[in-house]
């Protein structure tokens, strides 16, 4: 280990990295992240020291340039045992310009190659469909996910419940881009999803909003399954159905067409 790397270590052991100072080590375009450290702070406060490192399985859903990676190796993962796995495509969504995902992968890997932790980081480049039906089969388990790889509301609905499945009691799962709403049909937004899943969810998930994300403890369930005494009744025996509206699909596709076509006017 160099010099550099024992003083990082050190750094490390005695307390957790979110200054401006020891942040200005990484390059980022974007600030997002940098934006809601403190949330993550205050989320993770039993982790951080002067609390002793504790062993953690960590999975990330989407890394970009590693600005949430870096954090979490500083942070999260300095007991010895810990290890992380981060899954990214590093070609970005359909939000982002070609200045944006240029040289994506090169810029995450230096980024994280300036934490000391980076020995512990696994790094799947694939999409994160493919990723976890692999950890799956390899029988992975977690206690920390956080899930920021599509935008798309039934691509996050997918890494839910296949990273759901992989979440220990106890673990805590994060979902990004609550508030987000980079599509004008609301049935993409990842809202959506995030939704959905707390509704199917809720039996076995503990909550908490902040202002942007999602935090979620898994423990376990609330509620006991019971049998229906008349499997005869079925849902459409109630007045209450679950229906597809299709004008308000139409109606979105027709706000989008006509911003488009507006916005066009304006150039």
């Amino acid at each position: 280990m160099s010099a550099q790397q024992q003083n990082l270590h050190a750094e490390d052991e005695s307390s957790f990295q979110d200054s401006p100072k020891q942040r200005s080590r990484f390059t980022f375009q974007n600030a997002w992240f940098e934006q809601i450290i403190p949330t993550w702070v205050d989320q993770t406060s039993s982790l951080l020291p002067p609390a002793p490192p504790v062993p953690l399985r960590i999975l990330e859903l989407g890394s970009f340039e590693g600005a949430s990676t870096t954090w979490i190796l500083d942070n999260l993962a300095n007991h010895p045992s810990t290890s992380m796995t981060a899954i990214d495509t590093f070609a970005g969504g359909m939000e982002h310009d070609n200045a944006e995902v240029e040289s994506l992968q090169s810029r995450f890997l230096t980024n994280v190659g300036k934490c000391s932790n980076v020995g512990k980081l696994r790094v799947m480049k694939n999409r994160t469909e493919d990723g976890l039906i692999d950890l799956r089969k390899e029988g992975a388990k977690f206690d920390f996910i956080y899930i920021d790889a599509s935008h798309v509301a039934i691509d996050v609905l997918h890494d839910a419940v296949l990273s759901w499945q992989m979440l220990e009691l106890g673990g805590r799962l994060v979902f990004d881009d609550w508030t987000w709403k980079g599509y004008n049909e609301d049935v993409l937004n990842p809202r959506m999803a995030i939704m959905a899943f707390l509704q199917c969810a809720a039996a076995e998930a503990e909550v908490v909003e902040t202002e942007s994300q999602i935090w979620i403890t898994r423990v376990k369930s609330r509620i006991v399954a019971t049998k229906n005494p008349d499997p005869a009744l079925m849902y459409w025996d109630n007045s209450q159905r679950f229906e597809v509206d299709p004008s308000s699909i139409k109606n979105n596709v027709q706000e989008a067409s006509d911003a488009t076509e507006s916005s066009k006017g304006r150039d």
